[in-house]
């Protein structure tokens, strides 16, 4: 029984394989069959948007790990693999698929990936600047929706996203989807493809310049002491802006400052860094981090 070639006789549609670079589909890049993967599929958006891929058994599939029929002109990305065998023999080759034609409804189709970088040096970063990676195929899934913190009645949404696992994606990157941005919060593994979590919102990142006092130093021409000072430029995160105090004996406003360690090229020190944010000069009064050490706190007055 030549059970490789029965399995395969129906495993013959020339697919077409998505090139990344020139943004282009080229043809006959492998031949398959695409199968819904129930026929009683549920009503949630992830059942409906998978399929199941047969192919022959150790089929090469593009690099990009994405797809396009030519006659239905529907586009999926390829997730894990696995083998049917007979007698230690694989015969049939099914992976499982995910949908990423370009919808009406916005929810699905080809998508910008941007990324912010630093472009100095490890000890001297310097404000992180934008630039696009790549043009990538996304599925969006809508999953809530929180209420924006110390806002009112300003809601955040959240949804579940799907690419392909060739793409490596990390937390703060944006995902730019028929004129929206979306912020790339988490990065998991899902059936051999990327999951997501994306919050619908803008970049709340921010460029600051820290200006931080040398030590104080006698000047034997001027018989003054005078101190040394460097600037540095450093991305962060204002996440919180008190401009009033709870008690009216109290007039101290003060701003918190997230900074990522990987984006500044030295710990701040408190009572010698001033900040400059929003037209304003402060100082620097407490510096914090966590058991991770992956960021620091500044809180400025």
């Amino acid at each position: 029984m030549h059970l490789n070639r029965i399995s395969q006789y129906a495993n013959d549609e020339p697919m077409e394989a998505f090139n990344a670079v020139t943004g282009s589909f080229e043809p006959g890049a492998f031949r398959a069959r695409i199968l819904l993967t129930d026929r009683f599929l549920s009503n949630f958006n992830k059942p409906l948007r998978r399929r199941m891929l047969f192919s022959a058994p150790g089929t090469v599939f593009p690099a990009s790990r994405t797809f396009r029929h030519p006659g239905t002109q529907d586009v999926y990305i390829i997730g894990q693999s696995r083998s049917d065998t007979l007698a230690g023999k694989d015969y049939n080759q099914l992976s499982v698929c995910h949908l990423v034609t370009d919808l009406d409804d916005g929810s699905a189709g080809l998508a910008k990936l941007f990324r912010r970088a630093p472009v100095g040096p490890a000890g001297d970063p310097g404000w992180l600047i934008e630039e696009k990676v790549t043009d990538l195929f996304l599925d969006l899934e809508f999953r809530t929706s929180a209420n924006e913190q110390e806002s009112y009645e300003l809601k955040i949404g959240n949804f579940f996203g799907f690419v392909s696992a060739s793409h490596r994606l990390e937390e703060w990157d944006f995902l730019e989807l028929h004129g929206n941005r979306f912020r790339v919060v988490d990065v998991f593994p899902d059936s051999g493809m990327l999951g997501l979590r994306v919050d619908k919102e803008p970049d709340t990142r921010a460029n600051f310049t820290l200006h931080v006092d040398g030590a104080r130093t006698y000047n034997q021409t001027t018989h003054e002491f005078e101190s040394s000072k460097t600037q540095w430029n450093v991305t962060g995160v204002a996440v919180r802006d008190k401009e009033f105090s709870g008690w009216k004996t109290a007039t101290e406003a003060y701003i918190d400052i997230v900074i990522d360690v990987k984006n500044i090229g030295f710990r701040p020190e408190p009572e010698v860094t001033h900040i400059e944010f929003g037209g304003h000069k402060r100082l620097v009064k407490e510096v914090s981090t966590q058991a991770g050490e992956r960021q620091y706190l500044l809180r400025c007055l």
